[in-house]
């Protein structure tokens, strides 16, 4: 199966006096999220399932992106996608349940994508940009998924460097 690993792209600060759970997405980061899904539209992503994090700005992101790609598919929410939960509940409760599909998109938070991309792929991976998407191909638990590529909302073209996925165009 392909995953496509999206971080949420950015939302107001942490500073602001709204609860972290509710902090919606900036103006910027909804123009992102929805470039990020027609660039992955440009790349020919067919998706079967897209599974968000509950919080505000990762299923406003999802819905940008979902846009952007032209995504016809319900927008499934997952409370393994919330900050602070273990990598190991994403694979076990979002990723084995649909391990008979071809492609799914999951849209989540730092540090949780970047500790569940090593985890797939066995390898340390650096922080994931906000609006970007880092696609892997993966055959099950049993075996490391392969890097495929990364993409950015800034950029035009997936990087194919595993370095790239913390820097944003």
């Amino acid at each position: 199966m392909d995953i496509y690993v999206i971080r949420h792209a950015q939302a107001l600060d942490r500073s602001e006096p709204i609860d972290d759970a509710h902090r919606p997405l900036t103006v910027r980061g909804r123009k992102e999220a929805r470039r990020l899904g027609k660039l992955l539209r440009h790349e020919e992503v067919s998706l079967d399932a897209l599974v968000t994090s509950p919080l505000v700005r990762a299923v406003e992101t999802a819905s940008q992106v979902v846009a952007g790609l032209e995504f016809d598919g319900p927008l499934e929410v997952a409370a393994e996608l919330a900050p602070g939960r273990d990598p190991l509940d994403v694979v076990r409760e979002v990723l084995m349940p649909r391990a008979d599909l071809d492609a799914v998109a999951i849209v989540g938070h730092q540090p949780q994508l970047g500790e569940l991309l090593g985890l797939l792929l066995r390898a340390a991976v650096p922080d994931l940009a906000k609006a970007s998407a880092v696609r892997v191909r993966w055959f099950g638990p049993e075996e490391a998924a392969r890097f495929k590529w990364v993409l950015h909302a800034s950029g035009d073209r997936p990087q194919r460097d595993m370095g790239d996925i913390a820097h944003a165009g």
